[in-house]
């Protein structure tokens, strides 16, 4: 009943669910397989082989005509959850081109998660925040801006890479040179220097 609860409206949440209720028959192994092969390509997990439980009695699923297969943004969650980097990048380079910015998981969260498996790719997701935050032109997103440049700072130091970070402000500062409040952050990143820290486990 947890499965089709899941296939009714997948999530993390319910995922999860189904772990806790499979976890005392020994099965969750396959029954994980099958619902990630599920959220994959849409063959319903009870009709893939080797499926390991019963059917229940309850009428067959009638899934929503949206949606579409893969369902990226919870094979993400779930990755995030299961704490795998690899898969979280790997399905985060699957979100559809033609949808940018659709993804109910904020890139802040995905880059936090790689920084240690994947340095570049975090430091360039918040790099893109970043900027898109800063072509709003309003210094409520500068602020904001300023917080996902420090994170991609203090990766950059740690991987001892300073000379790159203080290139890439000053880069910013000449193209944005008008904008003055940016430049004053700016400014202030430039000369103040980010303690290299060990990313959280």
């Amino acid at each position: 009943m947890e499965v089709e609860e899941f296939v009714r409206s997948p999530s993390q949440q319910a995922f999860a669910d189904c772990e806790k209720a499979s976890g005392n028959l020994g099965v969750w192994s396959s029954v994980r397989a099958h619902l990630l092969t599920y959220l994959e390509g849409g063959v319903l997990p009870w009709r893939q082989e080797g499926w390991p439980l019963p059917p229940t009695s309850l009428d067959a699923l009638a899934r929503s005509p949206r949606q579409a297969f893969p369902m990226v943004d919870v094979l993400i969650e779930i990755a995030l959850h299961e704490k795998d980097p690899e898969r979280v990048l790997y399905w985060y380079d699957r979100r559809p081109k033609t949808q940018f910015g659709w993804l109910r998981v904020d890139g802040d969260r995905i880059a936090t998660a790689v920084e240690a498996y994947a340095p570049d790719r975090a430091v360039a997701i918040w790099k893109s925040k970043a900027e898109s935050l800063i072509a709003q032109v309003s210094p409520s997103a500068y602020e904001e801006a300023a917080r996902y440049l420090r994170k991609a700072g203090a990766v950059l130091v740690r991987e001892a890479r300073q000379q790159e970070w203080t290139r890439y402000l000053q880069d910013l500062r000449d193209t944005h040179a008008r904008k003055r409040r940016l430049v004053e952050i700016l400014d202030l990143l430039i000369r103040k220097p980010i303690l290299a820290k060990k990313p959280e486990s």
